[in-house]
């Protein structure tokens, strides 16, 4: 330090496992083997780029034909909400202990090592299920430009892609992750710009304004249309606490995890908000189109917006968007994947080689057992009528809703903690608003949006579309309580909870050194202030 007085300082100590007095294995930064190489603005972009995929790009028309304009709307209000309280829980325990795995680990320390386990691996499945759908609709998008490669080539092709930037580590995926994220909001705020020209009519030559909203109407299928539309909602936005999983490689996790769930609101708003938005406005929610949105990019909403703007010359930039936002996604499936996979073999309730770690800090049978369970999943979809393929999918989907709801009560239980065992809120280095209302209304929303995920599926009974909603919770449950009687784990008690484990009491001093030692906080171009706005 420079200029400053040490007194600011409270402890500057950071406890490893073995000095730890509660039993836990977790392993600090140096024993876990991987590297502290994501910046700040690698996370900034990584807190949303994991939620923008297909089911923005792709599938939000089937999503508008479902629920209306209005309905849509608000689906995606509540939706962004809890979105953004899961990110503000999940930042505050990741800013304070910072490890690969997070929010599994803190399941185990501060609820119940059952439930923690059960977390985990319903977090594994859910992200080698995404990675598997991104696999199946890469060749879809691959179609608009030529169909002379089989399909299985460019899954294939592109699933390699994915393994060799996860090869090279934290920073090398951080870094292409930036990037892809970049892409895909630029195109965003691209396609709102055109929305919003075409909508008064400067673009396309015919004002749309509200005239939707009218006829065909705000709402297509009334109280079951904005149900559904909750449900699809939440399903794309899973992905929005992969900053949690990264935070044991962040370089000043104090500072950036912080100042990336912040901006989580805004951008939850200027992406998804907006974008649906403008949608409702352009397209009615009976265009026929709306029902193949999903499995073809030539009527992707993107794409009819810019062709209603009389850009059809457009549809190849939209395509190649949408095939980086495949990508990226798939991408930050196989990252996640593999450090939860790491970090449940630290833990000792996953093979110990999948806690192995190459020099640069790649976990490598971990990435390598991602890519196989992936490419598992990624073979159901060759079976005849893709039953099998359809319902890991919405297992998947709701597998994230179990994550969020893990998420609010771990959050919810450390709080409680941290504060029984004599600490202030004054030394976590970021604190979740709402608290403990805003836990339970994830909680209670997730739970209310599980149960009616197969509302539909009743009547006419549908025993596919009824597994896919509840075949993930019934598992879940099963193999927490399978797990609790086998080796009678008990609720973690609120005084006894590690709180002390991997936590880094120094993180005054990181931020005093990061404002040191970065000039660029004081000296900034125009450039770079763009982009940290839109980052």
């Amino acid at each position: 330090m420079k200029k400053y007085d040490t007194e600011f300082v409270d402890n500057v100590t950071v406890q490893s496992a073995s000095s730890s007095s509660y039993g836990y294995q977790t392993p600090t930064d140096e024993e876990s083997g991987l590297k502290r190489d994501l910046k700040p603005r690698h996370l900034a972009m990584i807190s949303i780029g994991g939620t923008i995929g297909q089911g923005l790009f792709l599938s939000s028309g089937a999503n508008l034909s479902k629920a209306g304009p209005a309905g849509l709307l608000i689906a995606y209000m509540v939706i962004g909400s809890v979105a953004y309280f899961v990110a503000l829980q999940l930042g505050e325990m990741s800013a304070y202990i910072p490890i690969s795995g997070s929010f599994t680990v803190y399941c185990r320390r501060f609820v119940n090592k059952s439930f923690g386990n059960a977390v985990g691996y319903n977090y594994v499945f859910c992200w080698a299920i995404i990675v598997a759908v991104e696999l199946t609709a890469i060749p879809m998008v691959m179609k608009f430009w030529t169909t002379v490669v089989p399909d299985w080539a460019w899954s294939f092709i592109f699933l390699l892609i994915m393994f060799v930037i996860n090869l090279f580590g934290a920073k090398a995926w951080g870094e292409a992750e930036y990037w892809f994220t970049l892409i895909k909001i630029l195109a965003v705020l691209l396609f709102v710009i055109v929305g919003c020209l075409t909508s008064g009519g400067v673009l396309g030559g015919e004002v749309y304004g509200f005239k939707y909203w009218v006829d065909p109407g705000a709402f297509s299928n009334g109280v079951l249309g904005v149900i559904n539309a909750f449900v699809l909602a939440a399903l794309t936005m899973t992905g929005v606490e992969i900053v949690g999983v990264t935070a044991g490689e962040s370089k000043n996790p104090a500072k950036s995890i912080p100042s990336a769930v912040r901006n989580v609101f805004y951008r939850i708003v200027c992406i998804y908000l907006s974008t649906v938005f403008v949608m409702g406005m352009v397209i009615p929610y009976n265009d026929p189109h709306n029902f193949a949105s999903g499995r073809d990019v030539s009527v992707s909403p993107f794409t009819l917006v810019f062709q209603a703007a009389k850009l059809d010359s457009a549809a190849h930039v939209v395509n190649a968007v949408i095939l980086t936002t495949l990508l990226s996604c798939g991408n930050s499936g196989m990252y996640v994947t593999t450090r939860t996979l790491q970090a449940l073999a630290k833990e000792g309730i996953a093979h110990p080689k999948l806690a192995y770690t190459t020099k640069s800090g790649v976990p490598i049978y971990a990435l390598l057992c991602t890519c196989a369970v992936s490419l598992i999943c990624f073979v159901t979809s060759f079976i005849p009528g893709e039953v099998l393929f359809l319902v890991l999918a919405d297992l998947g989907g709701i597998a994230g809703l179990i994550t969020w709801t893990a998420i609010a009560i771990a959050q919810y239980r450390f709080r409680k903690a941290f504060l029984a065992q004599g600490h202030s809120l004054s030394e976590l280095p970021y604190r979740a608003i709402g608290y403990p209302f805003s836990n339970y209304f994830v909680v209670v929303a997730c739970i209310v949006i599980i149960l009616i995920s197969g509302w539909s599926y009743f009547v006419p009974a549908s025993p596919q579309g009824l597994v896919g909603s509840y075949g993930g919770p019934i598992i879940f449950i099963s193999g927490m309580m399978i797990h609790k009687f086998w080796t009678k784990s008990r609720m973690v008690r609120i005084e006894e909870a590690d709180i002390v484990t991997g936590a880094r009491t120094e993180w005054k001093n990181d931020l005093i050194d990061s404002i040191d030692g970065d000039d660029s906080n004081r000296k900034r171009t125009i450039w770079r202030k763009i982009v940290t706005f839109i980052t």
